[in-house]
């Protein structure tokens, strides 16, 4: 595996070599800083949650991207928030991560990146769920995967509707070093019609001892860009390492703009386990459950929107409460 990764390294730089050999002398290079933020307020409104109610700055994003030819450019993103380990008594301390740091090679059809890189196993989810700021992507909200991961990855645009991308990375996620052999292996498949219809195909795959794999679907309907419907369905084999430990659902969202200013949106995930066989229970019982989101958004300038709505967690374990909270969530671009 080792063989492999000094493979695809040597590859980026032999084509970063090709890539100075054609440098055009008129290109300028420049930079760009950016910056993002999610906060919001919320109220517990069910009896398990009343207690809860805060405001709350969830994570700031800070960014540099630096372009050094018309192919070639580099980018540096810092992620400010708080650990999902520690108690929510710790919540007011702030740690940064680098959240990316990579290379890229882009041209005609050709994107490669290499370092710490954005993984794409929900990165098509995000981008059509439009609601970072309010709820992570089904995969990332429920820890199938990481959202960044240190490795690298090729991108090909076969044509306008169809396009493929291939991954090679420590299988980690971007808070977390990893010195073994082991790396996790990603394929993905994108296909599109006339930009209302979208099917996404992804799979990964990673050996440390037991092999765990990843599959998802995604498959997605515009109508006249007013209306947009989106099905997910991911399943993970022995989530985490761990023999027989499956986790799998499925995420069905939507959105329907109302005017340019306002939109109306909604959101059904629900996440189940498998029963191991020294158990009747499934093993992840505690954290299994369904959750709904539907609210309405507004965008009153570019680079702010603004969503208030309900969100509520239901347990699938019988001696366990629903929570139902009321949000405002906001999200600034700078």
């Amino acid at each position: 595996m080792k063989i492999q990764l000094y493979l695809i390294t040597f590859l980026v730089v032999l084509t970063g070599f090709y890539s100075k050999a054609q440098e055009d002398t008129s290109f300028k290079p420049y930079g760009k800083p950016s910056g993002l933020i999610f906060a919001n307020f919320h109220q517990g409104i069910s009896s398990a949650a009343s207690n809860t109610s805060a405001f709350e700055l969830v994570r700031a994003y800070l960014e540099y991207k630096h372009f050094l030819s018309s192919e070639f450019s580099a980018r540096i993103t810092l992620d400010v928030g708080s650990p999902d380990d520690i108690s929510p008594y710790s919540r007011i301390r702030r740690y940064a991560y680098f959240k990316y740091a990579y290379g890229e090679y882009a041209k005609e059809k050709l994107k490669v990146q290499f370092g710490l890189i954005s993984t794409l196993q929900f990165k098509l989810q995000e981008e059509l769920w439009e609601r970072r700021y309010l709820k992570k992507a089904f995969a990332d909200e429920f820890k199938l995967g990481p959202s960044a991961d240190l490795g690298a990855s090729v991108i090909y645009d076969f044509s306008p509707s169809l396009k493929a991308d291939f991954s090679m990375m420590n299988g980690e996620g971007y808070t977390r070093l990893q010195m073994d052999d082991a790396f996790k292996y990603a394929l993905g498949i994108t296909y599109s019609y006339r930009k209302h219809f979208i099917n996404r195909f992804y799979m990964d795959y990673m050996k440390n001892g037991i092999a765990q794999s990843t599959y998802t679907w995604v498959t997605s309907y515009t109508h006249k860009n007013n209306l947009n419907l989106v099905f997910e369905y991911n399943h993970q084999f022995n989530n985490n390492l761990s023999e027989g430990k499956e986790l799998y659902g499925y995420s069905l969202y939507g959105k329907y703009n109302l005017t340019p200013t306002y939109q109306i949106f909604t959101r059904y995930d629900i996440l189940k386990s498998n029963s191991l066989a020294e158990g009747e229970n499934p093993w992840n019982l505690a954290e299994d459950g369904s959750m709904l989101i539907a609210g309405i958004q507004f965008v009153p300038v570019k680079g702010i929107k603004i969503a208030l709505n309900y969100q509520d967690w239901v347990p699938l374990a019988a001696n366990m409460s629903t929570k139902s909270f009321i949000f405002l969530d906001m999200e600034f671009r700078l």
